[in-house]
């Protein structure tokens, strides 16, 4: 087994270390540790095996059933440990810098707790968080395969992300290039779209423009031009009133008896008697003399106004009309409610429309232009969705073969299974879709010779979950997940095949986590940590208890689960003889 703990030590997925449970189903209270490789669950039926894994889909997200908590108890808790990888990229890196979860000791503590009320609640390192954060950490640690879920491998998107995951790294670069051409040319359409709507309308909006520069060549308008029309307006309206307001200051500044500057004039030369005994006194007189000499610059400027203001009935009349002008083109042109903003964005689409009919004039030529470089970037696309189309037909074949061959060592000795690919032509754009023009179908059949169809309409749930089984072993050393978990991947299976089965496991466990539910010996003895699940009963009220054998113990368990009778020596005697099976077999 060196060979095996070498391969673990290099594993890059994560591991679910414990499940801690309170109140759930059977169980009153349990932790459950789980280690690297093949982690193998066993006991009598009805033991609460089961409800083991229903305490692991709520951690991972899954869907709250309030029958699920224990009788005679209001909640239900149940947490996990998930001990990250050592190097974390991709989307678990995205995921964790979103929502920034306290990591101990490099792992991430997630719960999920269930009232009696139907509510739940989700923690991620013990800050409240939705299912469905705990569902996209779930899709990047663990994969649960049950007869239900397995029903993924009905779905046409699983189907071609299968065979695309197994072809892996010879196939994500061309499909990420791919990816690219299509963007490039979807957004070359729209554009070409956006131009030919502009088109179809453009000998209208040629003439509205045509209208626009005329008017705005004829009123040449100005920025800041209707301020200062009012300014203009307001004063014109008002002359008399300006009038007698300036006469009246005049009056007030220059009359001989009372006026400002006559009484300055008086008080200059008042002081000017004292200069020179009082610097005090002094100070006032300056101060006087340079209030005097700004009194008589101000009667000046208000003469000169005067003789400035005068009735202009005609320039009032074209101010008035200008601003009419000028309101109508701005109200017609501009967007905002401010009149002088408006202007502002008539003048600006004014000054942009001769360009803007040069645009529209020369679209024809751009738009075959387009045309051509959409025709090219076809051409590219066209190629890059063939080329995706022969990598998955290479891959197809070595997937087929490599499934039908474990499905022949799981005791499907005639089971054959085929990945086909259907492709459209691409002589309609609709072909294209974000992987290329390929349909993906998981073909199966029980029986050589058998006509191959769909696995949701051949494989029963036994065979179904040995399918899976086998296409996981095979994806494992391409796309290796944390954890995987398998219920009743044994079902309808026995002797030499359930050997077969375990075998696959342990193989799986090499790469991942592995936890399986099951019934065979054949199975369990694989294990490289046996859990048992035992029911008690105290008359009143039913529990389970949850433990980790020693190998002593396993041993006893597996006599139990080959005969069915608790210490009989003959079964424990079978059970050492299948238990040295995991030394002696190297396949």
């Amino acid at each position: 087994m060196a060979g095996v703990a070498s391969k673990r030590s290099e594993r890059l997925g994560s591991l679910l270390e414990e499940i801690n449970i309170r109140s759930l189903g059977l169980i009153d209270s349990a932790t459950i540790e789980f280690k690297d490789g093949l982690n193998v669950i066993t006991g009598e039926t009805g033991a609460g095996k089961t409800m083991l894994l229903n305490a692991l889909s709520l951690i991972l997200g899954q869907k709250a059933d309030a029958d699920y908590i224990r009788q005679g108890q209001d909640r239900a808790v149940v947490s996990g440990r998930f001990r990250l990888p050592h190097r974390i990229t991709g989307d678990l890196k995205e995921l964790i810098d979103e929502h920034e979860p306290e990591i101990e000791e490099g792992a991430i503590l997630v719960a999920r707790h269930l009232g009696r009320d139907g509510k739940s609640k989700a923690q991620l390192a013990g800050a409240t968080t939705t299912a469905s954060t705990l569902a996209a950490f779930a899709d990047l640690f663990v994969e649960i395969h049950g007869q239900h879920t397995n029903l993924v491998l009905t779905k046409a998107n699983k189907q071609r992300e299968i065979l695309d995951l197994f072809a892996g790294q010879q196939l994500s670069p061309w499909l990420s290039s791919y990816q690219k051409v299509l963007s490039s040319y979807q957004e070359r359409k729209k554009e070409i779209a956006e131009l030919e709507k502009a088109l179809s309308d453009r000998d209208r909006e040629i003439r509205s423009l045509e209208e626009l520069v005329s008017e705005f060549t004829k009123i040449k308008p100005q920025d800041g031009e209707l301020s200062q029309l009012e300014t203009l307006i307001s004063r014109l309206e008002s002359v008399e009133d300006l009038r007698l307001a300036s006469l009246g200051a005049v009056h007030a500044l220059s009359d001989e008896e009372s006026g400002a500057i006559d009484s300055l004039h008086r008080a200059k030369r008042s002081l000017s008697s004292a200069k020179g005994r009082d610097p005090q006194l002094d100070q006032v007189a300056e101060a006087i003399s340079e209030k005097l000499f700004e009194l008589i610059d101000a009667a000046s400027d208000l003469d000169r106004y005067l003789e400035s203001l005068s009735a202009d009935p005609q320039g009032l009349e074209l101010a008035q009309s200008r601003r009419g002008v000028l309101s109508t083109f701005a109200k017609r042109y501009g967007q905002s409610s401010d009149r002088n903003q408006a202007l502002a964005e008539a003048i600006q689409r004014g000054e942009g429309a001769k360009k803007r009919i040069e645009d529209l004039g020369g679209g024809d030529e751009r738009l075959a232009e387009m045309a051509r470089e959409l025709e090219a970037l076809r051409g590219e696309l066209l190629k890059a969705a063939k080329l995706l189309t022969q990598l998955r037909g290479e891959s197809a074949k070595k997937l087929s073969s490599s499934v039908t061959k474990e499905l022949v060592e799981l005791a499907m000795a005639k089971a054959i299974f085929e990945v086909r690919i259907e492709s459209r032509d691409g002589n309609s754009d609709d072909d294209f879709t974000p992987f290329g023009l390929d349909e993906v179908s998981l073909l199966f059949t029980a029986h050589r010779g058998g006509e191959l169809l769909a696995v949701s309409k051949v494989a029963s749930g036994g065979e179904l979950s040995r399918l899976m089984l086998a296409l996981e072993v095979v994806l494992a050393g391409s796309y290796p997940l944390g954890t995987y978990v398998f219920d009743e991947v044994d079902s309808g299976v026995a002797g030499k095949a359930a050997l077969e089965v375990g075998k696959r496991l342990r193989r799986l466990a090499e790469n991942s986590q592995v936890i399986v539910v099951t019934h065979l010996p054949q199975v369990a003895l694989w294990a490289d940590n046996h859990i048992f699940v035992e029911k008690d009963s105290n008359g009143l009220l039913s529990s389970t208890s949850i433990k980790s054998l020693s190998d002593q113990e396993r041993e006893l368990e597996i006599a139990r689960m080959l005969s069915g009778i608790e210490k009989s020596e003959h079964a424990q005697e079978h059970a050492r003889e299948l238990l040295n099976l995991r030394f002696s077999d190297v396949g």
